[in-house]
């Protein structure tokens, strides 16, 4: 195996993963603003930027058609590059190394995580151009209805309003209680974590009691001995004095 065509073709492929995951980036901010363009409590769709919108949504999806085919191609590159290292390593005369073989292992993961990142991207980016459309095709209905039936109209849109800002506030009161119930199952788990350290210590108290207890016997005993050999040696030692 010659070492030269192997860094030459790992080169590569480390370029191809940098300028994938660039691209990626790229792909994934567009995908996030084409989700603003269809989020309905942006005002996206108001009378007076319905034209900046509509010229915006063109030009994110010409971006987009750019991005994925640039991203289709360059996977592609990144694939047959790896393909490429994994055949280097099957050359019969030069067995692969342990680094040659983690490092096409490594290549081919970061190949599997490109390609779901760019698949999970691209589905997300269909699901909010679907959204767009649909509060598109929506948004002209009411203009349609709001031309014919300008006071109807303007009544509905109120009432639709309203009926919007009572699901956020049911939305937004569901999201405190739903963490409000979390909080409590967590204060829950530490009080028994109290309870349970509580009981165990009071368990083992009668035992730390037995252990004072025969400490102070044998510090009481230790203390007789070596008054009584005291004793012992002072009565020798005057004995010995006034003999």
């Amino acid at each position: 195996m010659a070492d030269s065509s192997w860094d030459a073709l790992r080169r590569k492929t480390r370029q191809l993963e940098t300028t994938i995951d660039a691209r990626l980036t790229t792909y994934s901010s567009l995908a996030s603003q084409i989700a603003r363009t269809a989020d309905p409590s942006a005002g996206v769709y108001a009378d007076h930027t319905t034209l900046d919108m509509d010229g915006t949504s063109r030009t994110h999806d010409s971006e987009r058609v750019e991005l994925e085919t640039e991203l289709d191609g360059l996977i592609g590159q990144l694939s047959e590059a790896v393909d490429a290292l994994t055949a280097k390593l099957d050359d019969p005369d030069t067995p692969p190394s342990a680094a040659q073989l983690h490092a096409v292992q490594r290549h081919r993961e970061v190949l599997f995580d490109f390609t779901r990142d760019f698949r999970r991207s691209r589905s997300n980016v269909i699901h909010a151009i679907d959204r767009r459309d649909l509060l598109g095709n929506v948004h002209g209905d009411i203009n349609a209805y709001k031309a014919a039936h300008a006071s109807d109209a303007d009544a509905l849109l109120a009432e639709r309003g309203h009926i919007d800002n009572s699901h956020a506030m049911i939305d937004s009161t569901l999201e405190q209680a739903y963490a409000t119930r979390s909080e409590f199952a967590d204060q829950r788990n530490v009080l028994s974590s109290i309870s349970t350290r509580m009981s165990s210590t009071a368990a083992q108290v009668p035992g730390i009691n037995s252990i004072i207890t025969l400490i102070a016997r044998r510090r009481r005993r230790d203390s007789v001995i070596i008054g009584c050999l005291i004793g012992s040696l002072t009565v020798l030692l005057l004995m010995f004095t006034f003999r």
